[in-house]
């Protein structure tokens, strides 16, 4: 058992919050060649090149890479097939899909090998998260499994919450203290839409299982987005851990898994947000050119934890529709925690040294929200 010593100074591996999704996509490609004795080239894999530069350093997520790719080669025995990364191929939209609005184009298939259409899902996974047109495109997509719904009453409600969300727009600085303080019309009328849109989808889901199943079907397939022959709809689902050693790879059309992912996603309507730069702003001290603005637009997103409860970047989102955002989250935990600690630490010391050096060998461990896992 670890020592309280041990758990303050254990070093943390920065290396999976430092990396994103699609860079490991780019190890899994390249460890497929590896792996496979073929040359790698970089000009047809669809990895970056910075991406595939970056990567040589970070041996870890290589080695992660190829025993993914070794997983992936066992499963369909087709070392011989072409890998790419296919998360910056063109794609086209479903005549459907661009009837509500939406224009996003991002594969849903981030690894082709062959003719396997695969979505790598690390750590807290995103579903989706798609603005007002893509999430009502998703919302008419799932009612195609169940156009019975149509007739009800949670229907008509959900669907007439996306209406109150907004498209991209302009913020003076950062949305959260606008937020707080609550005197601009356009944000506090989107938070009422957000909260709407959580309340009353969230009752469309529990009145129908095959909708919400259809729901999270079309967030990780993407059949009705792009067709279901296109190779930018995912046939596959491979979920792995940071360091590949752990690998599960399901199919897409799989009821009992499309089941079990739908009743773990938690859903969210929210806020996201993006720096506005300017050329013009350029400057020594601010060579990105920073305007102080942000663009913000409504999103609903689906988030699950795929495998074990890792650590993710949300910094460029704010989760205001929650009763609670996930950084008060945390201080509200760490403040108990540390409130509990203080107050066993008396009653140990007040009771003896030998039961003070057994507390001392405790080993904490808490759960956030699914979100996070100290």
């Amino acid at each position: 058992m670890k020592g309280f010593k041990d758990f303050i100074d254990e070093p943390v591996d920065l290396q999976e919050q430092k990396l994103k999704a699609e860079d490991y996509e780019a190890a899994i490609v390249i460890g497929w060649y590896k792996n496979n004795g073929k040359k790698f080239d970089v000009k047809t894999s669809g990895v970056n090149p910075a991406v595939y530069k970056m990567l040589q350093k970070e041996k870890a997520a290589l080695k992660a890479g190829q025993l993914i790719a070794a997983a992936i080669a066992k499963k369909f025995g087709n070392k011989n097939a072409k890998a790419e990364q296919y998360g910056r191929a063109k794609s086209s939209l479903t005549s459907f899909w661009s009837s509500y609005g939406a224009t996003d184009t991002t594969p849903k298939t981030d690894i082709l090998i062959g003719n396997k259409r695969l979505s790598l899902k690390i750590g807290m996974a995103q579903l989706m998260s798609g603005g007002p047109a893509e999430s009502k495109a998703t919302f008419f997509a799932a009612l195609k499994a169940t156009p019975s719904l149509k007739k009800s009453e949670e229907f008509k409600k959900a669907n007439k919450t996306f209406d109150g969300f907004v498209t991209s727009t302009l913020a003076p600085g950062k949305l959260r203290p606008i937020i707080k303080k609550g005197d601009n019309p356009v944000v506090n009328a989107a938070e009422k839409a957000h909260k709407d849109c959580m309340r009353d989808l969230g009752a469309l889901f529990e009145k129908s299982e095959k909708f919400k199943i259809a729901f999270a079907r079309e967030a990780m397939s993407g059949y009705e987005k792009y067709g279901r022959a296109s190779n930018s709809a995912a046939e596959f689902m491979v979920v792995a851990n940071h360091s590949g050693t752990s690998v599960t790879i399901q199919k897409v059309d799989d009821d009992k898994y499309c089941k079990k992912i739908a009743n773990a996603m938690k859903l969210q309507a929210r806020f996201k947000t993006s720096g506005r730069t300017s050329k013009a702003a350029v400057t020594k001290a601010n060579p990105k050119g920073k305007t102080g603005e942000y663009n913000f637009w409504s999103v609903v997103s689906l988030i699950v934890d795929s495998m074990e409860g890792q650590k993710e970047d949300y910094s460029n989102e704010w989760y205001g529709s929650l009763d609670e955002g996930i950084i008060d989250v945390i201080k509200t935990k760490v403040k108990s925690l540390f409130s509990k600690v203080i107050d066993k630490a008396k009653s140990y010391i007040q009771s003896g040294v030998s039961k003070l050096m057994k507390f001392l060998g405790a080993e904490p461990d808490i759960s956030v929200k699914r979100f996070i896992k100290f």
